[in-house]
């Protein structure tokens, strides 16, 4: 999803219903969700299809239950309008604040961590790394970037 997502789907799901018309999501693995938090702060959500569930991921530790609410729902209203055999309940898909995540200590990386944390959970790492790395974090992305490919 782009970072518009999460500000329009919090409008209501009609506009982002047309979002995914041409992809079906139900058959990703993950998608990841980017959260601009009052327009200051960077987390990821993550829907994680196989193991039904969606996971935030805060580097300041702030649990968003609005957000990872309006992305349950989103994923029973998209079931539904796909008009899938079986639609997805509230009981489907479970929802949880990450807590035992790295931590930033300034005002200033949250958007490197968010980063990180997609990048780690789909490659199924731990998330090991801490402040002390966002400096290389930093420069590897700028190197990721500039040559169109992520490192491996």
């Amino acid at each position: 999803m782009n970072t518009f997502f999460v500000p329009s789907l919090l409008k209501g799901y009609k506009n982002v219903s047309r979002w995914t018309r041409h992809v079906d999501i139900f058959k990703e693995d993950m998608i990841l969700v980017p959260v601009h938090v009052d327009n200051v702060h960077w987390c990821m959500a993550i829907i994680d299809m196989s193991k039904n569930m969606i996971s935030y991921y805060d580097s300041f530790n702030i649990p968003n239950p609005t957000v990872l609410n309006a992305l349950r729902n989103f994923l029973i209203k998209e079931s539904h309008a796909r008009k899938l055999e079986t639609p997805l309940t509230l009981k489907d898909f479970q929802v949880q604040h990450a807590t035992n995540v790295p931590r930033q200590t300034n005002t200033s990386d949250c958007g490197v961590f968010s980063c990180m944390f997609a990048e780690y959970i789909t490659r199924n790492k731990s998330l090991t790394f801490s402040q002390k790395d966002m400096p290389r974090f930093r420069k590897q992305m700028k190197r990721e970037i500039t040559n169109g490919r992520l490192d491996q």
